[in-house]
């Protein structure tokens, strides 16, 4: 089923010694749509990233079905902001690169087949195939990225504020884009998806975990039910989606607040 388990989580570089995460726990469901909002620096990345096997925890652990997470794992695939592309390679190469590892015993023919149906699933033209990184808008450069994370099928999908370097009509598309890719599978991908924009949290998630400021634990945990989905539709003008927006900026207004009161009285002792 691959539900997540994060028990007791506390987190520091080595290098650093500042504690960036302090006594996480969370359980998430196989299947659903997490989003990871908070203000920038508060450990939003670094959680993702020990979701990811990147890093280790200092303290407590994460599990995927009673599993120790200990490092990276086609288990989970990962969608970075920079795209995460091999400059001297082209759009199809990267794709294929990724394919590999997952179907080692697929052909050249059988690979190209299968990314340039990953092209098309993702709205790309299959000339893409043959272009380099450089000759690709942001854009389309960030559908080759999630074209290689749904090619290699993981259960679990890591995205670390994939569309934050956009415009805004194309951050509109790939969420649309994404969102339907998710909805569509008969098998639903665990998606924890970083943000710190409570309104994109609030279109694709059907969970918004709140991290406070660091040393960040879980100050708001909001679950929406499947039948109150949020669309473009109705988010700006629905009464019980507004409330959610106010409820969410207000948890994240108050730690703020909370934290300049705190680090004061401190400067003044």
């Amino acid at each position: 089923m691959h539900n997540v388990e994060i028990q007791n989580l506390s987190f520091r570089y080595k290098t650093e010694g500042k504690l960036i995460l302090k006594d996480i726990d969370l359980h998430v469901d196989a299947g659903e749509f997490v989003c990871i909002l908070g203000q920038s620096g508060c450990g939003k990345s670094t959680l993702l990233r020990l979701l990811a096997g990147l890093e280790r925890c200092t303290t407590g652990k994460i599990t995927v079905d009673g599993n120790e997470v200990k490092g990276a794992s086609l288990l989970r695939g990962v969608v970075f902001q920079d795209y995460g592309l091999f400059p001297w390679m082209t759009a199809g190469a990267n794709i294929t690169l990724a394919l590999k590892k997952k179907f080692p015993k697929s052909d050249k023919t059988e690979l190209k087949e299968k990314t340039i149906e990953l092209l098309d699933a993702v709205g790309l033209d299959k000339s893409v195939y043959k272009k380099y990184p450089r000759e690709l808008s942001g854009g389309m450069k960030q559908r080759c990225a999630i074209a290689i994370a749904f090619g290699i099928d993981p259960p679990i999908l890591l995205m670390d504020e994939p569309f934050g370097a956009l415009d805004a009509v194309t951050r509109s598309m790939l969420q649309d884009m994404v969102l339907e890719l998710w909805k569509n599978q008969t098998k639903r991908k665990t998606i924890f998806f970083v943000t710190h924009d409570v309104d994109e949290a609030l279109l694709l998630a059907n969970r918004i975990i709140v991290l406070g400021q660091s040393p960040s634990n879980i100050i708001c945990d909001m679950k929406i039910p499947e039948g109150k989905r949020i669309s473009r539709e109705n988010q700006f003008e629905d009464p019980d989606v507004l409330k959610m927006r106010n409820e969410l900026i207000r948890y994240i207004h108050r730690d703020i607040r909370k934290h300049i009161v705190y680090d004061t009285a401190i400067h003044i002792a």
